[in-house]
């Protein structure tokens, strides 16, 4: 008797099992590898035992596999990308894997039996868990109310300061090589570090000295700056030379604008088409940054663009989809709609919601294309009709337990959204979004 076939649910939940699995590996590696080594200091132990020393060794050597981690990630390889999920889950993996490490560090100080036999050892090694302190107060000041009136530092300063992990990275290898651990008395747990050093070494000066040479960068210039809005502005830019930028619709892209008080990279989705001569990317004046870059930005400045990068891909999703958009997060639907011909593949509810009337972006042509495309489109006026929720939204467009849900807005928004959704059956590997807090 021939088998039924298999119905769209049926392919969507393979599909998105598929992409939970693949989505974890590159933590799971990190994590296996520390796992593995603990494991290996135990089956290979020193001669001398496991004793306080060794116990404060294993800390360090463990400290040292997560820092390689966050170099190696630091690197911004887009070839890792479909290993944590994207570019974004690879920057909090790297945010998790350095704090974990500098915990460790912190044991590894602790427990150490000190000794001042060793004239360069014993203070290069507190040289380089100092300068490890510090950059770690600078990196958690934004974000603690106490420390964010002592400490006030710009994007830039801190990115600056933040490449300083490699440099103190390096010395800890000093220290590592100037002491005398009983790690080096057991040859496979003392290959183990010096590998993880050299390969983290390896990332970072590949990420100071050469990334700019080896990443993917073109230059464009700056044609328009179309004000949508105060707070928002639609900017044209064309490239210099016979190169465009290759990408998929829904990308984003890292732009240094090589105009005064402009030069930081910061991140923006495309909302062109790939097929456009022109590459559009939307602003908005969310903080400092984008604020001065919508006040500020002249036409005929140049611009580089580094990437693409972004796995928010609606081709990869099930059949049945719902889109939620939220204010300047209409970008990565608008690239997808002017892509998209002639008719959309997916059954799709595309949900729009803003604060007031002015803010709805780019209306008439998002009308056009989703009644060319056959999408279904839902506006939210939130300032009249109540926040967006996930009981509204299926109120509307039905269960989401067999969907797959794309988000793009506001974070409070997405984490709302991401909960809720949980909540009403749908797994976390169908729902998709990228989180960027750059401003």
């Amino acid at each position: 008797m021939p088998h039924s076939p298999p119905t769209h649910a049926a392919i969507a939940r393979r599909m998105i099992a598929r992409r939970m699995r693949r989505r974890h590996t590159g933590e799971a590696t990190i994590n296996g590898a520390v796992i593995a080594n603990a494991f290996l200091s135990l089956a290979f132990a020193p001669p001398d035992g496991v004793g306080r020393q060794a116990a404060a060794e294993l800390l360090a050597v463990s400290a040292v596999l997560l820092f390689t981690a966050t170099l190696v990630l630091a690197t911004r390889a887009r070839a890792l990308e479909p290993f944590f999920g994207g570019l974004d889950r690879m920057y909090r993996a790297h945010r998790r894997t350095g704090t974990a490490g500098f915990m460790l560090l912190a044991a590894h100080v602790a427990t150490i039996p000190w000794t001042l036999d060793s004239p360069g050892g014993t203070p290069s090694g507190l040289l380089a868990f100092v300068g490890m302190l510090v950059l770690v107060l600078l990196a958690v000041a934004p974000r603690t109310p106490v420390l964010r009136r002592v400490i006030t530092l710009g994007y830039g300063t801190w990115r600056n300061t933040h490449k300083l992990v490699g440099v103190f990275f390096i010395i800890g290898f000093a220290h590592t090589l100037l002491v005398d651990p009983v790690t080096r008395t057991a040859p496979a747990q003392f290959a183990v570090l010096v590998a993880a050093y050299v390969i983290g070494i390896a990332a970072f000066l590949y990420t100071v000295l050469l990334a700019r040479f080896i990443r993917p960068r073109l230059r464009y210039e700056v044609q328009t700056v179309r004000r949508l809005s105060p707070a928002t502005a639609e900017v044209t830019l064309r490239p210099r030379g016979s190169k465009r930028l290759k990408f998929r619709s829904g990308q984003f892209v890292f732009v240094r604008i090589h105009q005064r008080a402009l030069r930081e990279p910061h991140p923006f989705t495309v909302s062109s088409a790939p097929t456009d001569n022109v590459l559009r990317l939307t602003v908005k004046a969310a903080g400092d940054y984008t604020t001065r870059l919508v006040q500020q930005l002249l036409a005929g400045s140049v611009a580089t663009l580094e990437g693409p990068y972004g796995m928010l891909d609606y081709r990869a999703g099930a059949y049945r989809q719902i889109w939620i958009a939220g204010g300047i997060g209409i970008t990565p639907f608008l690239s997808w709609l002017r892509d998209m011909t002639p008719v959309c593949p997916h059954d799709v509810d595309l949900f729009y919601t803003v604060r007031r009337p002015e803010d709805l972006l780019f209306h008439d042509e998002i009308l056009i294309h989703a009644g060319r495309l056959g999408i279904r489109l839902h506006l939210n006026i939130s300032g009249v009709q109540g926040t967006l929720t996930t009981t509204r939204v299926q109120a509307v467009a039905g269960p989401v337990r067999d969907a797959e849900v794309y988000m793009c807005g506001p974070m409070p928004m997405l984490s709302t959204f991401a909960k809720d959704l949980g909540t009403a059956g749908l797994p976390a590997a169908a729902i998709h979004f990228e989180e960027f807090s750059f401003r």
